[in-house]
């Protein structure tokens, strides 16, 4: 069989350099040249993408060698491994990367492998034209790809001629891949499916491959309007990225956003492709459709595209299964399927939904384990994918991995996946997510996008996140699937090299975060040294110049307001809560101090300095509209949700603080039920701003006793508009949590109602709430019938106790009454 014909067009473009068909058989045969192999004798591929690595690859197969291609990327102790387990005769590799060659190699001993560094093989073509580069056998192993290995030792996986050449057959039927075509390679080509799809599949079938010198968003894009790129093969993170970006801009315009509503309504492409030409053309305006594969692609990011006029082909398979089992024929789309089974390919559901896969395109099995092939291909040939599935009609849908689905203790399965899109699609804080199980509770690790929480001048991102997204989506999910604890990183989330989450080292990166770490060079300037004292001295923890101050530090608003404070009166630099959003690190904010101290002179802080200004900028005129509310709500606390009360609250006229525990959004008007109006009349709420949006609770909020708190805003007038309202011998509620709690449990209390009531000499009332959240927790929308209780404490001073002594007994007391 001619696999490789020689064609009077180019086959490779790179760094606008054309290689033409006839070149490529030529300079694959001088490779083929260097090699002194009998069939099936391992010769390694260690490079980049470049045509190096084609001529490298067709070399091998000229003279019936099996191509083992490594990640380019690879370590010297990884490349240790892969030359211990496979024993290559050769390697091809480039300037890049042959010293990792040269060390593995010394490493391991096996001094008879030689390199081939393919930017100094030298050789001149004459000119002459051979016909064609003849396909190997059926049945020889000439491909070797190694697993990434999730646990234990990545495996050899063996595929054949024929396992390749069913996929081939597949796509002719269906004609997917033509002469006429022009690829855009954009993923490394140790993964079959970019291997295959952007590779060798087009190379058989006389297209033209473009190679990127440098792999940018920007190069990507010129890229496919200058070569007019037919065909783009991507995975799901490249198309979730583009998506974002499309949908930012319509979403943008209303006239816009109507008109993508009414082409999603009638789901007809042309029309679409019509409608989005500006989208086409970002696309270089030749595009016949789009492939993603490697994970499964969100439904609705396939069914917009669809919307837009592309055709998204998805597809599904495995390293072992060379690599399809389905795809999508053009115009047969449909979102959330994988694809159609391939013909001549058999797949089963097992009872526990696994998808069980047999056939021409199944491996030969894994090199030198032949007891790990038995685990992974039955004594009838079923391949055991690992998956989770059905099949409809002949067309997969995916499920999700198997090893990858939460168990939870009472036998719930969640997929991790669906809940990730979710939040992706719903928020664009949000750079990176994966939902595990830490600790026995659910929870969603972030990477958040910098560059909208710059843009939207974001200083507090947990709260922001909490608040905007995660309860947002609470709302919507099922008991067992919701978001109970969230981890922020400042660091990309662990994949591999085409995307696919490493979900089994998040744990290791979220231990990694309780180490403490030493910095060998920490900057030695002045402005650096006693911030980061400050700092040590503030969070109790080892301090190193990278840290973000949220994420790795755990700063939270009041924290913000004490160090902006020991700034200003320390160094004369007065710094904004969002200018921090600039300079979000301890290196940042120390060089920033530097650029613009007057001056050094440390200051502890002095909280009655800061609280001594009066700020009366959130005070009501009246609180009419408070009592009203009440009066509302009076039926609904009496026959609705029955409302116990346990002790009293003495009128006694002096400034009084109450704190108590935030179990839900009834927490607020339960309290105002119990006060009398002679009290209400004269206490203040504390309030997220977040939660007054719509005009009702905007109306309610203006003209009520509420001070509103923008935790992205300054915090320090918050503070003092409570101090002033002490002063003028009122009352403040405050929950010292800070937010509603999302399991039940009560959360450590924030310190700065203590240092209000130490710094003005104020009684503390703390009061504690107990079934609000069963009847109302933050993800539901209204509440349930039932009972709640409320029990008012003794009054305290706050004389001869610490701000910490007063937190801890106020929060012990009201622990044990709740949770008894």
């Amino acid at each position: 069989m001619e696999f490789i014909k020689n064609r009077d067009k180019v086959a490779i473009i790179y760094n606008d350099r054309e290689y033409k068909y006839n070149e490529l058989i030529l300079s694959s045969k001088e490779y083929g040249k260097l090699l002194d192999i009998e069939p099936e004798d391992r010769v390694v591929i260690f490079m980049e993408n470049r045509p190096e690595l084609i001529f490298s690859f067709l070399g091998i197969w000229d003279k019936k060698g099996t191509c083992v291609c490594l990640d380019s990327s690879s370590k010297v102790s990884e490349m240790e491994y892969f030359l211990n387990d496979c024993k290559p005769k050769y390697i091809f590799t480039s300037e890049t990367n042959v010293e990792v060659a040269k060390e593995a190699i010394k490493n391991t001993g096996l001094s008879e492998i030689k390199i081939l560094n393919v930017d100094e093989i030298k050789f001149e073509l004459k000119g002459e034209k051979i016909e064609s580069i003849i396909a190997p056998d059926k049945d020889n192993v000439v491909l070797i790809l190694y697993t990434s290995g999730t646990t234990g030792n990545p495996k050899g996986v063996m595929l054949t001629f024929d396992n390749i050449l069913v996929n081939i057959e597949g796509l002719e039927k269906y004609k997917m891949y033509t002469s006429e075509d022009r690829l855009l390679a954009l993923l490394p080509m140790h993964h079959i499916f970019p291997l295959l799809g952007s590779g060798i599949i087009p190379m058989h079938k006389g297209g033209t491959i473009v190679f990127l010198k440098e792999l940018s968003s920007q190069a990507m894009l010129e890229a496919l309007k200058k070569y007019k790129i037919t065909l783009l093969l991507g995975v799901p993170r490249l198309w979730e990225m583009l998506h974002k970006k499309i949908m930012e801009k319509i979403n943008s315009s209303k006239v816009i956003k109507t008109l993508f509503k009414i082409c999603e309504k009638l789901d007809n492409p042309k029309l679409g492709k019509k409608i989005f030409k500006k989208v086409h053309e970002t696309f270089g305006g030749n595009t016949k459709f789009l492939v993603s594969g490697g994970s499964k692609l969100n439904p609705e990011i396939s069914r917009d595209f669809k919307t837009f006029g592309f055709s998204m082909c998805e597809g599904y398979g495995l390293t072992e299964t060379a690599p399809m089992v389905s795809f999508t024929p053009i115009g047969e789309n449909i979102p959330g399927s994988a694809g159609r089974i391939l013909e001549g390919i058999e797949v089963k559901i097992a009872e526990d939904g696994e998808i069980l896969v047999r056939g021409r395109n199944v491996m030969k099995g894994y090199y030198n384990k032949p007891e790990a092939t038995r685990e992974a291909i039955d004594e009838n040939g079923w391949f055991r994918t690992g998956d989770l599935g059905e099949v409809k009609e002949n067309f997969i849908y995916i499920i999700g991995r198997k090893k990858e689905m939460i168990v939870l203790s009472n036998g719930k399965n969640i997929n991790p996946v669906e809940i990730e899109q979710w939040l992706m699609k719903n928020s664009d804080l949000i750079e990176e997510v994966a939902i595990i199980e830490h600790n026995k509770t659910l929870t969603a690790v972030i990477y958040p996008n910098f560059l909208t929480v710059k843009k939207e001048k974001i200083s507090n991102i947990l709260e922001t996140l909490k608040s905007s997204v995660v309860d947002k989506y609470n709302a919507t999910a099922a008991g067992y699937k919701k978001i109970l604890d969230i981890k922020l990183v400042q660091e990309e989330l662990p994949k591999t090299k085409i995307g696919k989450l490493r979900r089994f080292l998040i744990p290791q990166l979220l231990e990694e975060k309780k180490i403490e770490r030493k910095e060998e060079n920490a900057p030695t300037f002045e402005e650096y040294v006693e911030i980061a004292k400050y700092l040590k001295d503030l969070k109790c923890k080892n301090v190193i110049s990278t840290d973000h101050l949220e994420l790795d530090l755990g700063l939270d608003s009041l924290d913000l307001v004490e160090f902006l404070t020991f700034i200003e009166n320390s160094f004369g630099v007065k710094i904004k809560e969002e200018d921090l959003v600039e300079n979000a690190t301890v290196i940042k904010i120390a060089e920033y101090v530097k650029e613009n101290s007057t001056g050094t002179n440390i200051k502890s802080i002095d909280w009655g300095e800061i609280l001594k200004k009066d700020s009366r900028e959130y005070f009501l005129k009246s609180n009419r509209i408070g009592k009203i509310v009440k009066a509302i709500l009076k039926p609904l606390f009496t026959f609705y949700i029955k409302l116990e009360k346990q002790g009293e609250v003495e009128v006694t006229g002096k400034p009084t603080i109450f704190i108590g525990n935030h179990q839900s959004f009834l927490d607020g008007f339960i309290l105002s039920q119990t006060l009398k109006n002679k009290i209400l009349d004269r206490t203040y709420f504390l309030a997220k701003v977040a939660h007054f949006n719509s005009s009702l609770m905007k109306y309610l909020g203006e003209n009520s006793n509420i001070i509103l708190v923008d935790i992205n805003k300054d915090l320090t007038e918050s503070l003092r508009a409570m101090a002033t309202v002490l002063r003028d011998g009122k009352n403040v509620v405050i929950f010292p949590e800070g937010t509603r709690t999302r399991d039940g449990k009560m959360r450590e209390f924030r310190k700065f109602y203590a240092i209000l009531a130490k710094e003005l000499n104020v009684g503390i009332v703390p009061f504690g709430i107990k079934g609000a959240y069963e009847l109302f927790p933050a993800q539901k929308k209204f509440p349930k019938r039932g009972k709640v209780e409320i029990k008012f404490f003794e009054r305290m001073s706050p004389e001869n106790m610490s701000i910490e002594e007063i937190v801890s007994k106020n929060f012990k007391e009201i622990q044990k009454w709740v949770e008894k």
